[in-house]
């Protein structure tokens, strides 16, 4: 071991002739040491190395910062479209609220937003503008998805507000089809809704519960709504009678008739000729006699058509 530290220590201190010949002028002989050529070499390794991995850390910061800027310019768009559709949830809870109001559902006629709704928003855009704005290193992604479920909450309430509109209008559709409308008769009007004197000549008042229509025999009689028949044939006090079912509370009550068209468990739809007139049962004459009942009570026809 110590013969080959001492043979090192002879090569490292062993000159070398470094001869420099340019192309014009005489040569230049340099001696130096082995050891001092090690370390010029060495330091040159080192610092090449430097050189290198300095590069690379540069390289890769220009390249870094550029993802981070085009990143930015991502999460600005990002902002920029969910802020124009929270506006847009926002435009959608004032025309929910309108068509509320033009449907006569509940909640139509509060046209203002709830207390405290105004602050609760700009907290909410406050928050987000201070979530879009910050450095990416910063970037807080627990606050990103509270903000998006929020939104997405937001949505999925202004779509359940429309299913509940169009399920109201889509009833209160076939509520108008269901609603007496229409005169059952074209002939006049021979006796009111309310109280009477007695048509068979006794000297009392009497409740009459809808509405005489006097006409000529076999004239024809229509179904005021649409609707299902849930009897035909003979009634005590209203000879032969219809009775229709049009749902929503209503039903009505055809009187008095002849030729009876329709029979239980047809649908009929609004000023389809149901039966003729007639004089059957109590009665002094030919004549409709006409109710309409609302949840159970008699009301008066003349409000269900002009």
């Amino acid at each position: 071991m110590d013969k080959l530290i001492n043979s090192l220590e002879r090569w490292l201190g062993e000159r070398v002739d470094i001869l420099i010949m340019p192309r014009f002028g005489s040569s230049k002989k340099i001696k130096v040491r082995v050891l001092t050529v090690l370390v010029v070499l060495a330091v040159w390794l080192a610092v090449t190395v430097a050189g290198l991995y300095f590069c690379i850390r540069a390289y890769d910061y220009n390249i870094t910062k550029a993802d981070n800027r085009l990143m930015r310019v991502k999460m600005q768009l990002i902002s920029d479209e969910l802020e124009r559709g929270r506006k847009y949830l926002d435009l959608s809870r004032t025309t929910e609220m309108q068509m509320r109001q033009m449907l006569g559902m509940p909640g139509g006629k509060f046209v203002n937003m709830p207390k405290g709704w105004e602050e609760q928003q700009e907290k909410a855009d406050a928050r987000a503008k201070a979530l879009f704005g910050k450095d990416l290193k910063d970037f807080d992604t627990d606050e990103f998805e509270k903000y998006i479920d929020a939104l997405q909450d937001t949505a999925q309430t202004r779509l359940a507000a429309y299913q509940e509109i169009a399920w109201y209008y889509a009833n209160a559709r076939e509520g108008l089809h269901s609603t007496p409308s229409i005169r059952p008769s074209t002939a006049r009007i021979s006796s009111g809704f309310g109280y009477r004197l007695d048509p068979f000549g006794r000297r009392s008042s009497k409740r009459h519960a809808g509405l005489d229509f006097a006409g000529k025999p076999d004239s024809p009689i229509m179904a005021t709504a649409d609707g299902v028949v849930r009897h035909t044939g003979w009634v005590n006090g209203y000879g032969q009678a219809v009775l229709v079912d049009h749902g929503f509370g209503y039903s009505t009550l055809y009187g008095h008739t002849t030729d009876i068209r329709v029979k239980a468990g047809d649908v009929v739809k609004r000023g389809q000729i149901i039966a003729t007139m007639g004089s059957s049962g109590r009665s002094t004459g030919t004549h409709l006699h006409y109710e309409v009942w609302k949840d159970g009570q008699p009301v008066n026809p003349r409000n269900y058509f002009k």
